[in-house]
């Protein structure tokens, strides 16, 4: 069994503020065990379920969060950064499962705690209407493939957000979002059991799970944090105005969405 673990921080156990995400601080130190530890426990659960290769990428910032002297030397750690997949770089058709740790809820999300989507360029991403953020978009990209979502450990906003689209999907709580920087927290104890347990379960009920996709086509529209970020994408072809601060793209599948969604990206942050 081969399997994908997609780390991001803003879910991990214990995570409430920016100041435990980046930076030089000790409270950034603290970030970086944690988020390690909550992979530990998914390697861990992987493990159980009998898994023989495990990939984990580091999705967030700069990719070089997770410790590796710390990782269980079964996996395989993709770090840095990479332009088209991101968050699941090198994902394809060979993988038999997606799982998602650490994962946070899309920007404006009430009660999610450091909720957004991907950059500060971004007011809104939405899909054939549906707006979605980080965890949509990672189970989206690894369904292209053909590679089913099995598990998300995060904020319960994450887990609520992620389970429309994905019905009921296998979930560990992380913590319990009050706002954009509070939470009630649970005991990192706890999580990783929790993880672990939750993981294995997942991984052996593999059957039951089927690649997250929607029906082509697909029209993905940006609503931006400044107008001037719409005015030079609309100057792409094919990209539609459709309004003073959104753009959309009619896209004919996954692949060529996600190309274009990296391009607007890029242009908007050349603006910021």
């Amino acid at each position: 069994m081969k399997v994908y673990i997609s780390a991001d921080i803003e879910g991990i156990t214990g995570i409430v503020h920016d100041d435990q995400t980046f930076g030089t601080s000790n409270e950034y130190a603290l970030g970086r065990k944690l988020m390690t530890n909550d992979v530990n426990s998914a390697i861990e659960g992987a493990l159980k379920a009998g898994a023989d290769e495990i990939y984990v990428k580091d999705a967030h910032g700069n990719g070089r969060n997770i410790l590796l002297n710390e990782l269980k030397k079964e996996a395989f750690l993709i770090a840095g950064w990479d332009i088209m997949s991101s968050m699941v770089q090198g994902i394809d058709e060979t993988f038999d499962a997606l799982i998602l740790i650490g994962y946070h809820s899309k920007i404006g999300t009430e009660n999610g705690i450091l909720a957004h989507t991907m950059t500060g360029c971004i007011k809104q991403l939405s899909i054939n209407n549906n707006p979605i953020g980080e965890p949509e978009l990672s189970a989206l990209t690894a369904g292209y493939y053909n590679v089913p979502t099995v598990f998300i450990a995060g904020d319960q906003t994450a887990v609520k957000e992620l389970s429309a689209f994905i019905n009921d999907i296998p979930h560990v709580i992380t913590k319990y979002g009050m706002g954009i920087n509070t939470g009630k927290l649970i005991h990192p104890d706890l999580t990783k059991e929790a993880i672990s347990e939750g993981v294995s379960k997942a991984l052996s009920n593999l059957s039951k799970f089927k690649p997250f996709k929607i029906s082509p086509p697909l029209n993905m529209s940006l609503k931006l944090s400044l107008p001037k970020m719409a005015d030079l994408i609309s100057l792409v072809p094919n990209v539609k105005r459709v309004d003073i601060d959104e753009v959309s793209y009619l896209a004919d599948d996954v692949l060529s969405m996600l190309k274009m969604f990296r391009v607007m990206l890029g242009l908007a942050w050349s603006l910021r």
